[in-house]
Parts: C-alpha cells; structure tokens; sequence
C-alpha cells in the first residue's frame, strides 16, 4: 500500500509540476500573440470609432482570441481551476460552470473598476493599472494560496483518520478477508464544492481584473464607445473560459484516472486524500510563486 502511494504521489507531483509550470516557448508565444490580439483590438476600436460596420465584429473576435492565449501563458486562474479539479471529486461539468463562472466575474469586476473609477472617482488610467497590479494582484495571490491551504488540510484530516488506531482495528476487525485498514470511506475523501467553496474559487480569480481588459477598456472610455468595449471585456474573458474549461476536464480526468488505478475501495479513498494533499500543497507553493514575484 505504501510503495503504491509513494509512485502515486510522484506520478502526481510530476502532473502537477507540468500544470504548475510554463516552459519559455510557451510563455513567449502567449506574450507575442496577445501582443498581436492588443494591436488588432485597438485598430478595431479605432475603426469602431468612425462607424465601420464590421469592426465590432473584428473587436469581439480579436477580444475572444486575446483571453484564450492570455489564459495560455503565466496566470493564476488555470493553475486554481486545475488543481481543484486534481484535489477533489467534483464533477466536471460543475467546474466548468465555476470556471465560467469566475471568468465572467473577473470581466464585470474589470468593468466596473475602470468604468467606475472614471465615473465616480475620476482616477487615471495609470492609478487604475497600479491599483490592480500593487494591490489586486498580491490579494488575489493570497487567496489562492488560502484555498490550496483549506485543501491540503481536508487531505491531510482525511488521511490522519484513514490511519489512526481506532479506524485500522475497525476495519480490520470487520473485513477479514484482507487483514488491513482500508483507510477514509470514499465518501469521507470526497469534498463537494458548495457555495462557500465556489465563491472563494470565483473570487481568487476575480479578485485581479486582467491588464488587457484594463487596456481595452481605458481606450473604449475615452473613444466615448463604452458599452463596445464592455462587450468586449465579456468576450475576453469568455475567451479564458475555454482555456481554463479545457484545463477543468483534463484535470478531474487525471483525477479519476489515478484513483481508479489505485484499485481496492481502501485504496482508492487513501489515492484521494493523498491527491487533495497533493493539490493543495501545490496551490498554496504556486500562490506564493506568483505573490513574490508581485511583490519584487
């Protein structure tokens, strides 16, 4: 049981490396394509401006296209939704919707920081930029770091219980057939996202308006094509759903796969908290990554 946790936990931690990491090429290809999507975005704001007809059918796309390959290079939403999915048994289809969820959020936060600090405030685009990256960023980091602690200490709770005395003489007195504890039920193992969970996942990501959306939306402000470029902030992010979507369903995948693999029932609720553990623990190691370079 040991040896297969042990090659769980590394076959695991390699995933996770892989999520938690972007190589150079990667990286850079996102910072040039979202440099291109930027230039294309703002001619189309220019063209909307003087009444073409198909600019904003050139600002929504060019908007769709920047968030997805935003979401592609270094952020924070993926590596949230990822190891969510890898550290608990919630279904797929409900961590697409949150991450849906908390891109949208992250859109209309961005919108009303910009529209709003203009409207009512009548602060500067530079004190808008400063705001998010001086501010935003390092409280939206800590709250990421914050849901990966509560996961790794559910992981950790669950596999303390699955190994205390009373639990392996249970369990070895009622299933003699193998003579050993089977560890946490698998229901014990298994955290369901309620709404406490769901509003802390969508406001980690929210918390910090992305600086394209900032961008565009500075430019729609003063072009006077304000509900433009709101629509267009709604699309951006729409964009990142799709990446941090794809990101969901590969992950509870893994999941599912390297619990099952694992075999008997004991096993299987040992793999999962393990997993939770796991997850969590390179939650809280990538919140802090990003909170020190914020900081630097």
């Amino acid at each position: 049981m040991r040896l297969v946790l042990i090659a769980l936990t590394v076959a695991l931690g390699a995933a996770g490396l892989s999520l938690a990491v972007d190589t150079s090429e990667v990286g850079q290809w996102a910072v040039e394509q979202q440099r291109a999507f930027q230039n294309v975005i703002a001619g189309a704001l220019r063209a909307l401006r003087t009444g073409a007809p198909e600019a904003l059918a050139t600002l929504l796309g060019a908007s769709a296209a920047y968030g997805f390959v935003h979401a592609v290079g270094p952020g924070h939403g993926k590596y949230l939704v990822g190891g969510v999915g890898l550290g608990t048994a919630v279904p797929a289809l409900r961590l697409v919707v949150l991450a849906l969820a908390a891109s949208l959020a992250q859109a209309l936060w961005a919108i009303v920081l910009v529209y709003g600090g203009f409207f009512a405030l009548e602060v500067s685009a530079r004190q808008l930029t400063a705001l998010a990256e001086d501010w935003l960023a390092p409280a939206s980091y800590l709250a990421i770091s914050a849901i990966g602690a509560v996961l790794a200490l559910r992981g950790a709770r669950a596999l303390a219980r699955g190994f205390s005395p009373a639990r392996t003489a249970a369990a070895g007195h009622a299933h003699h057939d193998c003579g050993h504890a089977h560890g946490p039920s698998v229901d014990e193992a298994r955290q369901a996202t309620g709404l406490r969970e769901a509003a802390a996942l969508v406001l980690g990501i929210a918390v910090r308006p992305c600086t394209g959306a900032i961008f565009l939306l500075v430019i729609a402000w003063q072009m006077e094509i304000r509900v433009a470029g709101a629509a267009a902030v709604v699309t951006m992010g729409l964009g990142t759903a799709m990446l941090t979507s794809l990101v969901a369903v590969s992950s509870v995948a893994a999941r599912r796969i390297a619990v099952a693999s694992t075999g008997t029932r004991g096993s299987v609720a040992l793999a999962a908290s393990s997993l939770q553990l796991l997850a969590g623990a390179l939650i809280v190691w990538f919140g802090f990554v990003l909170l020190a370079a914020s900081l630097a």
